[in-house]
Parts: C-alpha cells; sequence; structure tokens
C-alpha cells in the first residue's frame, strides 16, 4: 500500500495582545483557538511573542530607557510549567488541534523567545527558542540553541517553526530542511509603516514567500498587528506615534511555490484558512531538495544539537546553611 499524503486544513491568527498582559492574553489566545477549532482547523499558529507581546520600545530609544517596559514584561513571561501552558494545553485539547505559539519564556533569572507547541491531546510536545535574537532584541531575549529546533512527525504531517529574521539565515533553512518538515509555522511582529524601511510588508513578505519556495513547504505565516493601546503606552513622541501606526499585519498562508493561498487585511485582526495537500510537496522534491539528492558534497553543514548550558551544576552540594548560634560560636 503507498504512503498516505494527508489534505490538512490550518489557521494562522493575526491579532495583538492585551499589551504586556499574560493572563488576558492567554485569555485571548485560547479564544482564538476555540475559534480556528470550530472552524475545523488542525493547526494553529500564532505570531512572534503573542503572549504578553512584542517588546516593540528597543527599537524606539536608548536601552536604559526601556527598563520600566522589561520589568513589566519580566512580571508578565511565561514559565514552563505554568498556568499559562495549563490554559493552552486545555484549549488545544479540548478542539483537538495543534497550536504554536510563540511566548516570552522565562527560564531561571533570563527571557527567551519561545514558540511553544501542543498536540491534540493538549500535550506540551516541545519548543524552539529564537537562535539568536536580532538587534535590539539582545536587551531581551537570551539565545537558544539546536537542541530546541524540532520538525515533529505527526498524522497532519511534518511540523516545524521559526521566529521572524530567522527566516533570512541560510543555516537554519537547510537545519529545517534536514528535518524534512513539510508544514511550517512563520511567526512575525507586525511590519513598520513606511514601505522603504527593511522590516515594511513588501520585504518581509518575500522573505516568507522564500523560504516556501526554498524549503519546499507549506508556510502559516503569522503576525500581530499594532494598536492604539499599544502606541499610547509606549510612545512619547511623534515621531514614535508614526511608526507604531495601528494595523500592518503580514499573515497568510503560502504553498511551496510562492502563492498566496489565502490572508488577513494587514489592518485588521482575524484567521485566515487554507486547505494544504502534502501530495503537492512531491513534485518540488523531484525538482530541488538541497540537503539531499540536490547537496553539493563540498559544501557540509553540521548541526550541534548538543544543549548549551553556560552553567551545570554536577551532583548535590550538602546543607551548608549555618544557623545564628553556630555563627556565634565560630566567631568566638
Amino acid at each position: 500500500m503507498e504512503d498516505f499524503y494527508p489534505v490538512v486544513k490550518v489557521a494562522a491568527v493575526q491579532a495583538a495582545p492585551e499589551y504586556l498582559d499574560r493572563d488576558a492574553t492567554v485569555e485571548k489566545a485560547c479564544s482564538l483557538i476555540d475559534k480556528a477549532g470550530s472552524e475545523g482547523a488542525k493547526l494553529v499558529a500564532f505570531p512572534e511573542a503573542f503572549i504578553p507581546g512584542y517588546p516593540w520600545w528597543i527599537w524606539f530609544d536608548e536601552p536604559a530607557a526601556g527598563i520600566p517596559f522589561f520589568i513589566k514584561l519580566y512580571k508578565n513571561a511565561v514559565t514552563v510549567p505554568g498556568p499559562a501552558v495549563q490554559s493552552l494545553s486545555e484549549a488545544a485539547k479540548r478542539n483537538g488541534v495543534y497550536v504554536c505559539i510563540s511566548v516570552t519564556e522565562k527560564d531561571g533569572a533570563s527571557l527567551y523567545l519561545t514558540q511553544l507547541w501542543f498536540n491534540p491531546n493538549g500535550d506540551l510536545i516541545g519548543k524552539h527558542r529564537k537562535l539568536k535574537p536580532s538587534g535590539a532584541e539582545r536587551y531581551i531575549w537570551g539565545e537558544g540553541d539546536a537542541s530546541m529546533m524540532p520538525v515533529f512527525d505527526t498524522e497532519i504531517g511534518r511540523l516545524g517553526g521559526l521566529e521572524c529574521w530567522e527566516h533570512m539565515v541560510p543555516a537554519n533553512m537547510m537545519a529545517m530542511m534536514k528535518k524534512n518538515e513539510q508544514i511550517h509555522v512563520q511567526a512575525w511582529p507586525s511590519c513598520f509603516p513606511q514601505e522603504e524601511h527593511l522590516f515594511s510588508n513588501y520585504p518581509l513578505e518575500t522573505g516568507a514567500k522564500a523560504y516556501s519556495i526554498i524549503n519546499q513547504v507549506y508556510s502559516v505565516v503569522a503576525s500581530q498587528i499594532y494598536t492604539e493601546q499599544m502606541r499610547d503606552m509606549l510612545c512619547t513622541t511623534e515621531k514614535q506615534r508614526e511608526i507604531m501606526h495601528p494595523g500592518y499585519g503580514m499573515t497568510m498562508i503560502v504553498d511551496p511555490a510562492g502563492h498566496v493561498m489565502s490572508s488577513v487585511p494587514r489592518d485588521e485582526e482575524g484567521i485566515c484558512y487554507a486547505e494544504v495537500d502534502l501530495t503537492l510537496l512531491i513534485g518540488g522534491k523531484f525538482l530541488s531538495d538541497p540537503a539531499g539528492h540536490y547537496s553539493n558534497q563540498s559544501l557540509r553543514l553540521v548541526i550541534d544539537e548538543n544543549p548549551r548550558q553556560p552553567v551545570t551544576i554536577v551532583g548535590k552540594a550538602d546543607d551548608q546553611s549555618i544557623c545564628y548560634e553556630e555563627l556565634k560560636r565560630l566567631a568566638e
């Protein structure tokens, strides 16, 4: 019997968070999962840093000016496990859907930009941390490593994801290509209004489409939009307010030829859907698989999937606490 390649309905969310409010944004995310699930989606993709919102202040002013916002972001970050993860798990389970949602994750004393993946049973099956935060994002998030670049072999296809400018890094593309993903979640923040800007809709949409063509995958591209609430909270000058003009999303679903199958108007919240036929990926692999038959053996990429821990604690230390009376005795 020949191998089965399913046709799957996928959903890309375009929405703004309840800015810097983790609990309210989780509640909104769960309602969006319910909405997409009721429409028959089997995969629901969310924008970059959706919970509790993208730290836009890093692009507006010198670093120290953003510390008050960083403190608020830190207090509203997502811990794994934790109540936010539990709520998202329950939403995935009650709708029987895969969910990929990008959050600011707090691990120890540091923050990371992380995609969380849930299966239809509500299990947290894995996560991807952005390998190298882009530019001023390094004021906020630490680096991930290749131990958290999963591709999940599921009944609806091989699922993977990256965040924002990771889609412009050839080594990232090659790593995901080697893992033979079929449906790829692209998590993005909003775009900048200036059409000539590097981060405006046109160049970012072009990059998103290029990823689908190069890796021969369906891309489920999800982005945020700006809101008046975010602008009022963050902006202190007219120039800043121009940058955060409400709207400017780029949510769409792209086929392996770079065609947009469906999209959300860039200035609106909404969910777009598409039926993706995995059989259509085979023809593309006939022509091009740079991690396989179309590779050049003179050029090689080595992926180190060992966790990169800056501090490793080995064994267990004895209790070294000393009470006040013992300190007093030692002093004598």
